[in-house]
């Protein structure tokens, strides 16, 4: 093509056409590699349906307060040179809480065609503190003609949406988006459009990460990018022809969840209605049959390499009608290279044979039989060579005998005080004891003279 004269921008989701030398701008999305340019797409350019996508907010409470808060950050920027009379903006966010609502729905009505642009065109760093702002409730307790106070059911409903949003937005995976990074796509291929000099132009998608359906989003959007400048009537005069590798991964599918589904549409588009306005596609993919039928009957011309898969054959067959039977069997059969070429201009299918370029792209598989042989050369290589006997392995080193550490007696356990006994009471004297009580011995009478002499004497007087 670039030898025939004509221009081109081919999206490269593995990076294989990036290092070929016939190319004359190389942009890609993370740190640059030699000539290429490291760029971001804006994402002021993207729609609200690529934000919800990314975002994934739940249909009940957090979808109407994230599209209220984009609606307010909308307003803002529409409004930044004549702010509404009425509407309270503080560091770029709008302010609802026992505000008047009137004013803020006149500022709305007199900036509808701003704000109804499906570009998002706002700070983005705002929005999730627009977020927070939104869960008001929708008039006062005490006065109608106002917004009411914060809501902390509505607030509590949508922190998952705020902490998703504050990830994303800081989020490695999503630099190419909502960082600056390099410079604008957006400024980088109007440069290029306008460049007569320039003729072939690659987008690499090597290094952008496959979280949160990055790829697919970014790839959609830049290809409405482009069917946007072709409908403008960038291209009617200078046709711009769009290759698209691995179609099968962009085309047909949706990305999101049940609330906030996107459909991957804008190349679905461009086979569709692109001619007319000077922009032409170029689907390349190994699995047809992942491509949808509406889009397979778009495409003009069919180069048909080897297929082996029985579904495959029978979409090409469907396709185009010139493809019979007969010529269908011998499309499994086709050799690298070999191609059969089915189009409207073409009154039979015409085996074609595809020299190799002459500046080819890094798609080289992995050499197995040549990693194998070079294996098995280095073992045998190993084997041949004298046995080197192993040098002796130390003895282990003695361990030294742990010094003989000095044994401290522990000290005596203080004993504790032993208490005082308890004084003894006062002893109770005894009773006394009775003394045994002798009676005193009778007298002795003096003797009586008169019975002196009988007192031996045994026989009383």
């Amino acid at each position: 093509m670039k030898k025939a004269g004509g221009r081109a921008i081919v999206l490269d989701p593995t990076g294989e056409f990036a290092e070929m030398g016939n190319v004359d701008e190389v942009f890609v999305f993370d740190a640059p590699a030699g000539a290429a340019k490291r760029v971001h797409f804006p994402y002021r350019q993207i729609t609200e349906d690529d934000l919800f996508s990314l975002f994934r907010p739940s249909g009940q409470s957090q979808g109407p307060r994230l599209r209220e808060a984009i609606k307010s950050l909308k307003l803002v920027a529409a409004s930044a040179a004549a702010p509404p009379a009425g509407v309270f903006v503080n560091n770029g966010l709008v302010e609802k809480a026992n505000r008047p609502r009137a004013a803020y729905f006149n500022a709305l009505n007199a900036h509808a065609a701003q704000l109804h642009h499906p570009a998002c065109d706002f700070d983005i760093t705002n929005l999730a503190e627009q977020v927070k702002n939104e869960c008001v409730w929708g008039t006062g307790r005490n006065n109608a003609a106002n917004f009411g106070d914060g809501d902390p059911v509505s607030l509590g409903y949508c922190e998952s949406l705020i902490a998703r949003i504050n990830t994303l937005l800081s989020s490695r995976e999503l630099e190419c988006i909502f960082k600056t990074n390099g410079t604008s796509l957006v400024t980088e291929l109007h440069a290029f459009l306008a460049d007569d000099s320039r003729d072939i132009a690659v987008i690499s998608f090597k290094d952008v990460r496959f979280e949160h359906n990055t790829r697919e989003i970014l790839l959609n959007v830049i290809g409405r990018f482009l069917l946007a400048e072709a409908r403008a009537g960038a291209f009617r005069t200078s046709p711009l022809v769009v290759f698209l590798d691995e179609a099968h991964q962009f085309l047909g599918r949706s990305v999101g969840d049940e609330h906030t589904s996107v459909k991957l549409d804008s190349f679905g588009l461009i086979a569709k209605e692109g001619r007319k306005y000077g922009l032409t596609c170029v689907l390349a993919t190994q699995r047809p049959r992942d491509i949808p039928q509406d889009v397979m009957s778009q495409l003009g011309t069919l180069f048909v390499h080897r297929l082996t898969n029985d579904q495959d054959r029978e979409t090409v067959e469907r396709a185009c009608g010139d493809l019979d039977r007969g010529a269908a069997q011998f499309v499994p059969m086709l050799a690298p290279g070999e191609a059969v070429v089915i189009g409207p201009d073409i009154p039979a299918p015409v085996p074609l044979f595809i020299h190799p370029p002459e500046y080819p792209p890094d798609s080289k598989g992995p050499e197995f039989q040549s990693f194998w042989r070079g294996r098995r050369e280095r073992a045998a290589a190993a084997a041949a060579l004298p046995a080197v006997p192993a040098p002796p392995v130390p003895a282990p080193p003695i361990p030294a005998p742990p010094a003989a550490a000095a044994v401290v007696p522990p000290p005596p356990p203080i004993q504790p005080p032993v208490p005082a006994p308890p004084a003894a009471a006062p002893a109770v004297p005894a009773p006394p004891t009775a003394a045994a009580v002798v009676p005193p011995p009778p007298p002795i009478l003096p003797a009586n003279p008169l019975f002196a002499d009988d007192l031996d004497d045994d026989v009383p007087f």
